[in-house]
């Protein structure tokens, strides 16, 4: 319902009427229709973050890990029921910041939280240069998903034109990586002995 009708269209007394019970059952579970919205979201997070499968510890193909992990991100992010979703969130924000606040903490911060904790594995195994790994993880998640999620939310296509997924998620994890400085050149050995 609140995918059809938004947030302020959809009444207590229509989803009664859907799912049968009353509404003093549902105050009583959810306290509001905010209550009922921001118990939704949360239970969206919690299934959008089992599905990422972010490891526990470290692996020797980081490279690898990043890829899947960016695949089922960006794959789930952008379906239209979840894009519906966010809107609806960022919409009725500033008049209820409890439950923005609510989908932030169970959504993207825990994701940040997560992927971050990987990274301090990858770190503390030596793979990675990562002294800040939450700051990377967010990093890492905008880079995959700022640019198909702005442009889907604005009716358009998700990737620029000459770019689909793969090509866009592959970028970004190899920019990540290996970010675009050069590497450092060999120095050259010192010379020894005489000159003259």
């Amino acid at each position: 319902m609140f995918l059809e009708c938004g947030f302020h269209g959809t009444s207590i007394e229509e989803v009664v009427r859907r799912v049968g019970g009353s509404k003093a059952s549902l105050y009583s579970y959810f306290g509001s229709k905010e209550g009922l919205f921001t118990d939704i979201i949360v239970a969206q997070c919690d299934e959008f973050l089992k599905n990422l499968g972010i490891p526990d510890e470290a692996d020797e193909d980081i490279e690898q890990t990043l890829l899947q992990i960016s695949r089922r991100f960006l794959r789930v992010f952008l379906e239209p029921e979840r894009r519906e979703l966010f809107r609806i969130i960022v919409a009725e924000a500033s008049r209820f910041p409890a439950f923005a606040k609510r989908f932030y903490e169970n959504g993207p911060m825990r994701a940040r939280r997560l992927l971050g904790h990987y990274l301090q594995r990858q770190h503390e195994a030596g793979r990675i240069v990562c002294p800040d790994p939450e700051f990377a993880a967010s990093m890492l998640i905008e880079m995959v998903k700022a640019t198909p999620h702005h442009r889907t939310l604005l009716g358009l296509p998700a990737y620029h034109e000459g770019y689909d997924s793969d090509s866009h998620i592959t970028g970004a994890v190899r920019l990540f990586l290996h970010g675009v400085m050069p590497a450092a050149p060999a120095r050259k050995p010192a010379k020894t002995g005489s000159s003259r």
